[in-house]
């Protein structure tokens, strides 16, 4: 008898949790499932964290610490490409979700934007591994390099350009993507 009163406390104890796991993995699995929003929003942070982080360093408001700046370049580029496009797969415009329906209708386009901020990104991580102490004179923009706007500025190819331009430069025209992107492919949500 004191054994089935151990098995049944243990029970009583027992069911609360699971019936409490179960709802959390349903609410879980209902908040994540559509269109992959929650990973998609994530993703985004995690990226935007590593921007202000390599920022920061440009600036001068906080250390070089080369390990550092690699790993905001790192976690950009692996959230970026085609990573950051499979994330956008099927109907992007679900519950939640700031993406435009032209992700859709112009998907050549979304997928080249998210290529191109995983090439400038892999572009700076080169420059963490060639900069070990410091963000030397040849990480930084000189006076006359073009940004990749304005009807002046020379077209700028990431694949081919990237790694060769100052590592501030690639920074640049990395935000400048996630700018031309969000502005294409992201409402704003009133």
């Amino acid at each position: 008898m004191g054994m089935n009163a151990s098995v049944t406390k243990l029970a009583v104890l027992v069911l609360p949790i699971a019936v409490f796991a179960t709802a959390i993995s349903v609410a879980t699995a209902q908040t994540a499932a559509p269109g992959n929003v929650v990973q998609r929003q994530d993703g985004m942070k995690a990226m935007a964290n590593a921007a202000k982080s390599i920022n920061a360093m440009f600036k001068d408001t906080s250390p070089y610490d080369a390990k550092a700046f690699k790993a905001a370049a790192e976690t950009i580029r692996s959230h970026s490409g085609a990573t950051l496009s499979a994330l956008f797969d099927g109907s992007v415009t679900t519950a939640g979700s700031k993406a435009s329906p032209s992700i859709e209708t112009d998907r050549q386009q979304f997928d080249k934007l998210a290529k191109d901020l995983g090439i400038y990104a892999s572009a700076l991580s080169v420059a963490a591994d060639r900069n070990p102490d410091t963000l030397g004179p040849g990480t930084r923009m000189q006076t006359g390099d073009a940004m990749g706007g304005g009807p002046l500025a020379r077209k700028v190819d990431a694949a081919r350009d990237a790694v060769a331009m100052p590592a501030e430069h690639a920074f640049h025209m990395m935000l400048q993507t996630c700018t031309s992107c969000h502005a294409k492919f992201r409402m704003e949500v009133k």
